[in-house]
């Protein structure tokens, strides 16, 4: 009875054992092979498609003022003709 205690116990041992170790293992082939490298790799093009996006968003803003200021720009003109067309006659 004690050596089939003593026997179990090695078994379930190397068996623990070995289990941590090709986990270990595992995650080392991981880190190797690149799957590591895939989430920086992930993280940065979301960060630069983020850049990218707001960059456009912001060149889109100042297009708006410059196209708004245009318009303003525009209308005062026309009012300050129409107000001093009556002027000239």
């Amino acid at each position: 009875m004690n050596v089939k205690r003593i026997f179990s116990s090695c078994l379930l041992g190397v068996l623990l054992t070995s289990s941590v170790l090709a986990e270990r293992a595992s995650a080392q082939v991981e880190v190797i092979f690149g799957n590591d490298h895939r989430q920086e790799w992930r993280e940065r093009e979301h960060e630069r498609l983020a850049f990218i996006r707001r960059e456009r968003e912001e060149r889109e803003r100042r297009e708006w003022r410059r196209r708004e200021h245009e318009r303003r720009e525009w209308r005062e003109r026309r009012e300050w003709r129409e107000r001093h067309e009556y002027d000239y006659r």
